[in-house]
């Protein structure tokens, strides 16, 4: 499908600098890139679904999946477990990469206040929307994150992984995310 050649694509540019690709979406004729990458291109697809994960599981090195809750560190590890599966399935390996929003000061109470009032700040319109388009998707399924995102629990964040507390609190849940089975990374924001 179109994103398979896409990948094929960019590793035959990444690796040798050059591509021929004749595809059904794309046609290289000659096509190259200069200078090539020094180091191996790492390849991190974004997909929750069980379709997004078995496209992860073949082409990618690298899986990005939501966090979930707020100070649960380890919630997203069945989202995890899905995708070692299916990596399994394929015979390679493709960890995940954790999204969480850390909220963090000196103590655990000024972090809270913090969390507070990022959500009493929140665009009531645009998180209205948020939902009318989440509503609007009768596609997916209930294995991806579409719904989680429009959720009004946490919707000021799109409803990632929020890790709230002290310096130190946030340390330690994130020695619990790095905890988690097929975990190779986390991204914060």
């Amino acid at each position: 499908d179109y994103l398979t050649e896409y990948v094929q694509v960019l590793r035959d540019l990444w690796g040798t600098g050059r591509s021929d690709f004749k595809g059904d979406y794309f046609t290289m004729n000659d096509c190259r890139v200069s200078p090539r990458p020094s180091q191996p291109m790492k390849v991190i697809c974004a997909g929750q679904s069980d379709a997004g994960m078995a496209f992860s599981a073949q082409h990618a090195d690298y899986n990005f999946c939501f966090g979930k809750g707020v100070n649960t560190p380890t919630a997203f590890a069945p989202t995890a477990a899905r995708m070692m599966q299916a990596a399994e399935k394929t015979g390679r390996d493709v960890g995940s990469y954790v999204l969480f929003m850390v909220i963090a000061d000196e103590t655990d109470e000024a972090a809270r206040a913090k969390w507070e009032h990022y959500k009493a700040g929140a665009d009531e319109e645009a998180l209205a929307w948020l939902t009318e388009q989440s509503q609007k998707d009768t596609r997916s399924g209930s294995d991806t994150n579409v719904r989680q995102m429009a959720d009004p629990t946490s919707a000021v964040n799109i409803n990632m992984g929020t890790l709230v507390g002290s310096y130190a609190s946030v340390a330690r849940m994130l020695d619990e995310v790095a905890s988690v089975p097929g975990t190779d990374g986390v991204l914060l924001t």
